[in-house]
């Protein structure tokens, strides 16, 4: 007979703070809750259900160490600074430098965990663009390995990243309407990134920098070291698979966008091998 576990229970099961443990059953459709009667009454979960969505989590998730990240990092840097002047600073641009540093970092993470993904579950190699471009990068993968060679890919792939709270692929309307700019098979990520990556990479000096300075004793030993960021390889669908809309739960948007639960994404291996069959 199935286990059934409280919502509060579930929750450590899981290993999920309380807020992404909504998001993720809520809306995203990740897992589902028994059936309540008439919607009323305690939230309940069947332990085997929710068992195999952990396995399959885990086998999902990718740790990118820390060459990982400077290879990132070195990219969203380079994005930066490829039409800075001097005459920038102090202005907008340097105010929003963390942000904008971190959701770069944040999109190049889910394409080297792809990368990773592909190798270790399927032994495919493939290339990543990684160029500093004027325009618009239409496709994220730029090549395939097969019998020894590297090759064009025989579709599109766009990968997209996000917090690993979200519940949403989300694309923007000209991302899938125009057709130039559109991929055909789209491939969401989530790392988990925290925030303070830069102060994590930058520990030492800064340890030096401020080791004589009078409030150093009340955070020396609080500071946090670098670890492997893990990432979620979450899944896929094809472009015609996402819904328009204007909004999704918890957020309107400024137009239209496209959209796709997590949970409704292709993520077994399955699903995985016909999508790499494709390339």
């Amino acid at each position: 007979m199935a286990k059934l576990l409280t919502k509060k229970e579930a929750i450590e099961f899981l290993g999920l703070d309380d807020k992404t443990f909504d998001n993720y059953f809520k809306n995203a459709a990740e897992f589902p809750c028994i059936d309540r009667n008439g919607g009323r009454g305690r939230f309940y979960f069947d332990e085997d259900t929710l068992r195999k969505w952990k396995d399959g989590l885990a086998w999902r998730t990718v740790d990118l160490n820390k060459d990982d990240y400077a290879l990132c990092l070195d990219f969203a840097l380079a994005q930066h600074f490829r039409n800075y002047v001097q005459s920038d600073f102090g202005t907008g641009r340097q105010r929003e430098f963390g942000q904008k540093i971190t959701n770069w970092v944040k999109g190049q993470l889910g394409e080297v965990a792809v990368k990773k993904f592909f190798k270790r579950e399927f032994n495919l190699d493939v290339e990543l663009d990684f160029d500093i471009r004027d325009k618009i990068v239409l496709q994220d993968i730029t090549a395939v390995k097969e019998t020894g060679k590297m090759r064009t890919p025989k579709i599109g792939i766009g990968i997209k990243s996000s917090k690993p709270k979200s519940a949403f692929l989300v694309l923007g309307e000209n991302e899938i309407r125009i057709k130039e700019r559109r991929s055909d098979i789209y491939i969401y990520c989530r790392p988990n990134i925290p925030d303070d990556h830069l102060l994590r990479l930058t520990k030492e000096e800064v340890n030096e920098a401020v080791k004589d300075k009078p409030h150093y004793s009340k955070y020396k030993d609080l500071m946090p070291d670098f670890i492997n960021i893990p990432c979620e390889v979450v899944g896929w669908c094809h472009y015609t698979d996402l819904r328009e809309t204007k909004s999704i739960p918890g957020q309107e948007f400024d137009g239209v966008r496209f959209v796709k639960e997590s949970g409704l994404l292709r993520k077994s291996k399955k699903d995985w091998e016909e999508l790499i069959k494709q390339l």
